[in-house]
């Protein structure tokens, strides 16, 4: 009896064996790919600074940073610390950066256009650089006036100072940048469809950060300022005090947001040289130019990954900012491009400090 009990056993071991092996134990082809990943999204640096070219704590480049940084450091299994040094210095220390990915440098399209209006050197030219994956979008690039203004959108401006002769608009950009470009584009618009009468009439009141701006549209510096949805909207609720009410006159996007009703620039029917004025405010990544290759492939990894965490995209829509995802291979051929496509309207506007007030 015992030995029929032994041979039973040993017979019921091998069965369960035999299973593990050919059975819940085999790996598919789309878990082996998955288990790739994640072995491939690791990095060897302990802590990885994520330099910002911003100095501000609460605008879209250090939030959508902070967003991405919390995400993907488990992924790529290290420390991310964001670091808002701002542009000029970050660049510098880009520069100097080792190049194992212990700094890389997070920041939007003023990296090339600061290059292309002479605010930054060549040395922080695109090719100079890694270019890495684009991670979102702001596609709440606005541009606002004060809530009892007699216009309501940016050609209607145009229109009361055509009809106006007296009259100038003066708009509150940043030098060398997102808010310089979607000026400029609204510059070459006007003259193009009014003249230089009323292009003439248009000057620029330049400062920095988003709360200089909205103090000139307050204190009367400006007639109208460059903004965002996500910064501004608070200041155009119905609650809001008159002194400080603010209204959105349009959005430099190619779409609208989902319950925004804030016309785009194309839909208004500004162009420039023919073609519809386009402009997405987009983030991305950049690295220290000899950076090892398999660096970069972690970090496309990891925000491949990233991207299609729903609490990612959570993060970002709670700021009105949309996921947006092109891996660095992409990223660069596109960045490119569109630096070249913008060069006309930064060849052919007039420099700010020939029509600053």
């Amino acid at each position: 009896m015992k030995k029929f009990m032994f041979i039973m056993l040993v017979a019921f071991l091998s069965a369960v064996l035999v299973a593990c092996e050919s059975g819940s134990g085999e790996t598919t082809g789309d878990e082996t790919e998955a288990i790739g990943q994640e072995e491939e999204a690791a990095v060897d640096v302990d802590r990885v600074r994520m330099l910002i070219g911003s100095t501000a704590t609460g605008g879209d480049t250090y939030q959508i940073a902070d967003a991405l940084s919390r995400h993907a450091e488990d992924v790529m299994e290290t420390n991310m610390q964001v670091d808002a040094v701002g542009s000029l210095r970050a660049f510098d220390e880009l520069g100097k950066a080792e190049d194992d990915g212990s700094t890389i440098m997070f920041f939007h399209d003023m990296s090339y256009l600061g290059v292309e209006y002479g605010s930054f050197g060549e040395e922080a030219e695109l090719e100079n650089w890694t270019i890495g994956p684009i991670v979102a979008t702001n596609p709440g690039n606005a541009f606002l006036t004060n809530a009892d203004a007699p216009y309501d959108t940016m050609v209607e401006s145009a229109e009361w100072l055509s009809e106006n002769p007296d009259e100038t608009i003066t708009v509150a950009v940043e030098s060398g940048g997102v808010s310089q470009i979607g000026f400029d584009g609204f510059y070459l618009w006007v003259e193009e469809e009014f003249g230089t009468d009323v292009s003439d009439r248009i000057h620029a009141y330049v400062t920095g950060s988003q709360e200089d701006k909205n103090q000139a549209l307050w204190d009367g510096n400006a007639d109208i300022i460059h903004g965002s949805i996500g910064a501004n909207e608070q200041y155009t609720q119905d609650e809001v005090e008159d002194r400080i009410k603010m209204k959105f006159l349009g959005i430099t996007a190619g779409e609208r947001m989902e319950e925004i009703e804030i016309p785009t620039f194309a839909e208004q029917g500004v162009t420039v040289n023919g073609d519809e004025f386009i402009f997405d405010k987009e983030f991305f990544l950049l690295m220290p130019e000899d950076i090892d290759e398999s660096y970069v492939q972690a970090v496309d990894n990891a925000v491949e990954q990233v991207v299609e965490d729903p609490s990612y995209e959570e993060d970002l829509v709670t700021n009105r900012y949309t996921v947006n995802h092109m891996s660095a291979a992409e990223a660069e051929e596109y960045l490119l491009d569109k630096r070249d496509n913008f060069r006309y309207i930064i060849e052919n506007a007039p420099n700010l400090d020939d029509i600053a007030r």
